[in-house]
């Protein structure tokens, strides 16, 4: 669980990143101006970040490779494609890459716009709702991909990375494992805290987001394309 969020720790935490400059900007509505075809890639993506370096996941992102992921292939096909590009667990993320293609996304984003950038409670609700349709979409997976199409402003995209720095500034107790991530009651614990460090910034946790993101990464990690 959390520590109880003090000032010192939170002032900290905005120091760091105040004059982060993101690799990739957050776009609000984002959704609004893309192809349906587009926001497919992009839960695809997400879907199969878990595990998985960032750069072997730009290096599908930049390919032709993403495209043929969301057409009728076969499984092995599939696999292969994930392989090629070091996607942890391919062989049980075929599946994933199933349930993700037989989506409307654009049908379905827009069945929860009423929810779109609604505040903390609405946006939660819309992460439930397509982790319940949708197999192999978690909490962070989720929130990632509302994130990238611009639909929500509050949710957190908690991995091993935001945890690390969260236990950095002193935002969180040190023995937290990321394994508790799965755990909603920590999740939510840890996404009221990124909100509170963002409205310290005054910015969105989706903009919060991209410059942890930035900030715990490397040389060798490139925007996102789509």
């Amino acid at each position: 669980m959390s520590k109880t969020m003090n000032k010192e720790a939170i002032e900290k935490a905005t120091q760091i990143l105040m004059n982060i400059k993101p690799r990739s900007l957050f776009e609000y509505r984002k959704w609004k101006r893309i192809l349906g075809s587009d926001l497919k890639k992009i839960a695809l993506l997400r879907a199969l970040s878990p595990q998985t370096k960032v750069v072997n996941l730009r290096s599908l992102e930049y390919s032709s490779d993403v495209d043929d992921l969301t057409a009728d292939i076969s499984d092995e096909k599939v696999e292969h494609i994930l392989r090629k590009h070091n996607i942890r667990f391919p062989r049980q993320k075929v599946k994933v890459v199933k349930a993700v293609r037989s989506v409307d996304w654009m049908k379905m984003i827009c069945s929860l716009e009423e929810l779109c950038g609604g505040g903390l409670t609405k946006e939660r609700e819309a992460r439930a709702r397509i982790m319940h349709e949708v197999f192999g979409m978690g909490w962070k997976t989720t929130s990632d991909f509302l994130k990238d199409i611009g639909f929500s402003r509050q949710l957190a995209v908690l991995d091993s990375r935001n945890l690390n720095f969260l236990k950095s500034v002193g935002l969180t107790y040190e023995s937290l494992k990321a394994s508790m991530l799965s755990n909603p009651h920590v999740y939510y614990e840890l996404e009221n805290i990124e909100n509170e460090v963002a409205d310290q910034l005054g910015i969105t946790v989706s903009d919060l987001d991209e410059r942890i993101m930035t900030y715990t990464g490397t040389s060798k990690e490139l925007p996102h394309v789509i």
